[in-house]
């Protein structure tokens, strides 16, 4: 198990650590930066996917076209929603917006997967499991008051704020088609592919579903501006190169996190997702210190530490679960 919860530490670092590639996007429009973005993501999803397991597209065809739907459905609304967690960086910055984001995900997500599964812990486990939800949800509002305070409240950025809460519910309801996807990860297995080709296989549908939603809401912004050509404009293709970047350590977070779930047994989909949200919360607060976000905020500053203290105490129940 300790080997599960070091995967799962370099998971919440990448998770933590991507954000960084939303802040700029010239010489693109921003539609034209997220649909770049999305066909990039789908490329790497897919053709890491079918590295690992060659056999992809036998386990594929041999679903019956049901079962795709909450998956895909899972990842639609995660890929309409990530539009939002972009957008929102770059209106309320990098730590509010994760803070926001990731508290809503980590009780949607940890949540839904038990009640949809009927998995439940029992005895102390269902009480360690209560304890370090709330105190990650404790630490997460300490973190996004200081960031509102530091913003001068509330009503100044608004429509950041309701961007953010979306991210979240489409972030956790990601978490549930990951966990749907069981049956993948038996085919997987059954064919005796490693357990990362088996993450990766349980990442596809959720992925290509909200990929392609987020590159189709991009056409169209696309059109209705008029903005096709900021893809040719002179930096184009370094751009390009960024996003592909920025995709692989994306992917990389969520291919370790389904490595460490298969890891860490019956408590990875729920306690796992929990702590990669925590941890990717605590590394993106690091990030936002050191690109000055947080620079001349006093008391804001004081308020945004007690709350990663909360969410570093959170972790302490984990073993307990």
């Amino acid at each position: 198990m300790a080997a599960g919860f070091l995967v799962l530490l370099l998971a919440g670092l990448c998770q933590g650590s991507f954000g960084l590639g939303y802040k700029k996007y010239p010489p693109f429009s921003w539609a034209a930066f997220w649909g770049v973005y999305c066909l990039l993501c789908i490329v790497v999803s897919a053709g890491v996917t079918w590295i690992l397991a060659p056999g992809l597209w036998q386990v594929i065809g041999a679903q019956e076209s049901g079962y795709w739907f909450l998956p895909l459905f899972c990842g639609a609304l995660w890929g309409l929603s990530a539009i939002g967690f972009s957008k929102g960086i770059s209106m309320i910055g990098m730590s509010m917006v994760y803070g926001i984001s990731m508290g809503i995900s980590t009780v949607v997500g940890s949540v839904l997967p038990m009640v949809v599964n009927r998995e439940f812990p029992q005895g102390s486990s269902f009480a360690a499991f209560l304890a370090e939800l709330l105190l990650t949800v404790v630490g997460v509002v300490l973190v996004t008051i200081a960031g509102v305070r530091r913003d001068g409240g509330v009503g100044k950025a608004k429509f950041g704020v309701v961007l953010a809460i979306f991210s979240g519910l489409g972030s956790g309801a990601m978490n549930l088609g990951f966990s749907y996807s069981q049956r993948i990860s038996d085919a997987f297995t059954g064919l005796g592919y490693s357990q990362t080709a088996v993450s990766a296989g349980k990442w596809l549908p959720v992925l290509v579903g909200g990929c392609l939603a987020g590159a189709l809401w991009c056409a169209g912004e696309l059109t209705k501006r008029k903005e096709w050509k900021t893809l040719t404009d002179q930096g184009a293709a370094k751009r390009v190169g960024v996003l592909f970047g920025v995709s692989l350590i994306w992917y990389a977070a969520l291919l370790l996190y389904g490595l460490s779930v298969s890891m860490l047994g019956n408590i990875g989909s729920t306690v796992g997702w929990i702590l990669f949200n925590a941890l990717a919360l605590v590394i993106s607060v690091g990030w936002g210190l050191w690109s000055g976000e947080w620079k001349d905020s006093g008391e804001n500053r004081r308020l945004l530490f007690a709350g990663c203290g909360v969410l570093i105490l959170s972790w302490i129940f984990t073993v307990m679960v």
